[in-house]
């Protein structure tokens, strides 16, 4: 009975490392983290965002997808301050990804109130449009360091819990002499 146990209690243990050590990004697989629709001159598309908010030195990506996955569009993103925020325009070129798809991959160096103003050539003519985002500072930590840090205290009970099992077996194996 022990034997079997100790087996769900590593299985366990093992299984939960493995969920608090994979990051969070990896585990939301491709779904982006925001996702608006909006209207571009004719176009309607659907603007999907990588991060939610985006954090200031951490490149993100942005996607356009039409509504009309048979139209090819072209065009570009610029990252606009917005009022209040110290800092330029940002232009980038977007790319083809596939099924009309456009992605470009921002890095916004200043954190604060930002537009994503879209700007897109097709069939139809041109478009523009804008999304408004906050653009936020990074953590003071990495998560792993903050999970380390935290988690700390748990080696600590468990190597206490340990040594009294250990010494409670110790005294129950010792003869008490009358």
């Amino acid at each position: 009975m022990k034997v079997v146990l100790r087996t769900f209690a590593s299985l366990g243990l093992l299984c939960l490392l493995i969920l608090i050590l994979t990051p969070s990004n990896a585990r939301a697989a491709t779904k982006p983290a925001s996702s608006t629709t909006i209207s571009a001159g004719s176009y309607i598309i659907t603007v999907n965002l990588s991060q939610d908010p985006p954090y200031t030195d951490q490149p993100f990506t942005v996607s356009i997808m039409p509504q009309n996955k048979t139209i090819q569009l072209s065009g570009k993103i610029i990252m606009e301050p917005g009022s209040g925020t110290d800092g330029t325009n940002l232009p980038t070129d977007l790319t083809a990804a596939g099924d009309g798809t456009l992605q470009a991959t921002v890095h916004i160096p200043v954190r604060g109130a930002w537009n994503i103003a879209i700007q897109l050539a097709g069939p139809q003519g041109t478009g523009q449009a804008s999304i408004p985002v906050v653009v936020g500072a990074p953590g003071a930590m990495p998560p792993w360091v903050a999970w380390t840090i935290g988690a700390s205290p748990l080696v600590l009970i468990a190597f206490w819990v340990w040594h009294q099992h250990r010494y409670r077996r110790k005294l129950l194996s010792t003869p008490i002499s009358a």
